[in-house]
């Protein structure tokens, strides 16, 4: 909008590059501004060791890290990756942030080594908070084509009255009408799936301090909390009770990037625009963070007292390891709005891969269930806690995935659909995942390591881990636990994963990835091949996962309706809004 008003006053585009969360091309240097070398910056601020998931750590020391004077001492035989700085400017102390810029290593070299690239991605992740980000710069192409692209620090969050003034704009809460059939209406052929996911949801927030390593939210939306008031969402759910066709009585969620950090934040803005720490949840809840879930609670028993409204169901991601911390939220949640199934995403149970997720331990999930069996009890209700795991995710070994077989068959679980971990665009996981190095620590030559699940064989077997049930997947599983000396696995016993008998099964098996972007073989009304055989859409015919949207007027065929799934998920179609409830 900044843009827009300074371009409508005649503004040149090139001159506007102050603008918070942009991103422009600048041909020479700018010699107002003082420029460091990323590697002087590699560690900014103190790294917490990687503490037992196990173990509560409500008793260490969860005070925010900031940035030291000094860098810390490096560990035994580790070298920090060092590119020649170039440090000009005059007249500019180092210490004012709003004219330093942080020079990563150029596209070229970031392209051709995963080092550097895990080196800029936590430089990247490092800059994140608007309070004290500074503005990153990198250098395309050489010789006449050399240019550096910038990136300006993040926007300073939304306060909550300009939040619900962005809300409160007139909205058509409907897809275009190009879509639409001759009634105007979406049902049927032009019924769009990821449409009904949100037609009868209401965002009360934005941004979410979790830190999850799959996950790209900070770098969308910040890790700075946005809530709206109580008075714009109570006001745009009677919007949807009586604009939005087909609305039946049930909000179907009552929520955001993470359902319950609404209001939640640190007490301090002081300390808040100094912390640099990725995460305020891990390895435990900073002492500094707010966890009050009062104003939610409110929020949901006014919601719940409006005219017209029968049922409001969250089905936004849930933090449970906040939400232990108030068993007056956990009841409110579980005695009016869990449709049945509540879904929590512990998605490990060994420390390894949880370390590498920023993910709380197992422990805190038992703690999540006993109060969600007790509340439910007590309601008279008989309700299920269903988690999701994320099979080959980095730094997950296979015994990580064989101890998590075992702990998924002591208890009683059985999942049907799960997904293994995809790289996803900025994610923390995804350079891991890509130059073998991790990101929360320094990165150099000899840093550590991470345990990165590649090939497809492998791939397969971490997911077959957590299909152990399936008979299909019961083969590769004998041969992987005879290779890993747990032959004793293998047999009837309760204790024991599979059988040493194989009923006769198809030994069927298709990729996640070519099931949602290939058409099922046999499809021939919908498809066609080419010369080579190979099955290729009919002309006109739309594929998509991330919109599902219908053809447009006059294509041929029928749409793909597919909606988006999340990289890095643990299990296939865990969007929300599908009446039931899940949780983070």
């Amino acid at each position: 909008m900044e843009i827009a008003h300074r371009l409508a006053a005649g503004e040149p585009v090139q001159d506007i590059t102050d603008v918070r969360g942009t991103a422009f091309v600048q041909r020479q240097p700018r010699p107002d501004w003082v420029e460091i070398d990323s590697t002087e910056v590699d560690t900014p601020g103190r790294v917490e060791e990687h503490l037992n998931p196990y173990v509560m750590t409500s008793q260490a020391d969860m005070s925010c890290a900031t940035e030291p004077a000094d860098s810390p001492a490096l560990e035994a035989g580790e070298q920090v990756v060092r590119i020649m700085p170039a440090l000009h400017g005059k007249g500019v102390k180092v210490s004012d942030r709003s004219k330093t810029v942080i020079r990563l290593p150029s596209y070229e070299q970031v392209k051709s080594d995963p080092v550097l690239y895990a080196h800029a991605s936590r430089v990247l992740h490092l800059e994140t908070n608007p309070g004290n980000a500074r503005a990153l710069v990198q250098a395309h192409g050489t010789g006449k084509t050399a240019r550096d692209v910038w990136l300006n620090p993040p926007p300073i969050p939304l306060t909550t009255a300009e939040m619900d003034w962005v809300f409160g704009l007139p909205y058509a809460r409907s897809p275009h009408p190009s879509y639409a059939d001759a009634q105007g209406r979406h049902d049927g052929e032009t019924k769009i799936p990821a449409w009904e996911m949100i037609r009868f949801s209401v965002n009360i927030m934005r941004g979410c301090f979790g830190g999850c390593t799959f996950c790209s939210i900070t770098e969308h939306e910040g890790r700075i909390i946005q809530s709206r008031s109580q008075a714009s969402i109570l006001q745009e759910i009677e919007e949807i009770r009586d604009k939005v066709q087909g609305f039946t009585g049930v909000v179907s969620d009552l929520g955001g990037p993470t359902a319950n950090m609404y209001r939640l934040g640190c007490a301090s803005p002081k300390i808040e625009a100094a912390c640099r720490k990725p995460s305020c949840v891990y390895p435990d809840i900073c002492s500094n963070l707010t966890t009050d879930h009062g104003p939610l609670v409110r929020l949901y028993r006014k919601a719940r007292e409006l005219k017209g409204i029968k049922k409001i169901l969250i089905g936004s991601g849930l933090r449970y390891d906040l939400a232990v911390r108030s068993p007056e939220y956990v009841q409110e949640l579980v005695q009016h709005h869990v449709g049945g199934y509540l879904k929590i995403a512990p998605e490990h149970t060994e420390g390894g891969p949880l370390s590498k997720m920023m993910k709380p331990g197992i422990g805190t999930y038992d703690r999540f269930k006993e109060m969600f069996e007790r509340f439910s009890a007590e309601a008279g209700k008989k309700q299920y806690l269903i988690p999701y795991f994320i099979a080959a995710h980095p730094g997950t070994s296979d015994e990580d995935m064989m101890n998590l077989a075992l702990w998924l068959k002591r208890n009683g679980f059985r999942a049907d659909q799960v997904q293994t971990f995809y790289p996803s665009p900025m994610a923390t996981a995804t350079a891991m995942y890509h130059s073998g190095k991790n990101p929360l620590r320094k990165v150099g030559r000899a840093s550590e390591a991470v345990d990165v699940v590649k090939g497809d064989r492998r791939r397969r077997l971490h997911k077959a881990f957590l299909r152990y049930h399936d008979a299909n997947n019961w083969p590769l599983l004998r041969e992987a636990l005879q290779k890993m000396g747990r032959a004793d696995l293998i047999g009837p016993g309760k204790h024991q994963l599979i059988p040493r008998h194989q009923p006769l099964t198809d030994g069927s098996y298709q990729s996640p990835r070519r099931k949602q972007s290939t058409p099922v073989a046999g499809a021939q009304t919908d498809t066609q091949r080419d010369p080579r055989g190979i099955q290729k859409p009919r002309k006109g015919l739309v594929l998509t996962q991330h919109t599902g949207l219908p053809p447009r007027p006059g294509t041929v065929g029928k749409a793909s309706r597919q909606s988006t799934i999340r990289s890095g998920a643990a299990a296939e179609g865990r969007a929300p809004g599908r009446g039931k409830t899940r949780g983070r």
